[in-house]
């Protein structure tokens, strides 16, 4: 038995397949789901997304904040964006993650709103989440 796993973004559908199972980054955890799991509707976090297919390697994403839904051996994802290990740049994300920690840091010393700061703090998430995938789930 196997779950279909259905991964979408504002861009499209980023990832369609028969899985095993698949561990999503939630804002209360990291869960997992196996085939006849509960229905579920669950908030994500910017975080690492782990894919085991019903044949082949594992496979991990980078994905950003978002819901997941789980319901008849259906997990359906709706996150802003899913970048798979073997797409992301990694020199990019860097460079990411270096221009999201100078804003954080000049934003400290102004008395601008907490809405900028947060939108620093994940553009500066996703870029770690990014390198982190890029570095540890690379086939």
């Amino acid at each position: 038995m196997a779950l279909e796993l259905v991964i979408v973004t504002p861009q499209g559908q980023a990832f369609r397949d028969q899985v095993e199972t698949v561990v999503l980054p939630g804002t209360e955890g990291d869960f997992g789901v196996l085939p006849g799991h509960e229905a579920l509707l669950a908030t994500l976090r910017i975080g690492p997304v782990e894919i085991q297919p019903a044949s082949g390697a594992k496979r991990f994403a980078a994905v950003s904040r978002g819901y997941a839904e789980v319901l008849d051996d259906v997990v359906t994802v709706m996150v802003g964006t899913c970048e798979f290990a073997d797409e992301i740049d990694r020199g990019r994300a860097e460079s990411a993650r270096e221009r999201a920690a100078r804003q954080l840091e000049e934003l400290r010393k102004t008395a601008d709103g907490r809405e900028i700061w947060r939108q620093y703090q994940d553009a500066y998430s996703r870029a770690l989440t990014r390198i982190a995938v890029s570095d540890r789930f690379k086939s």
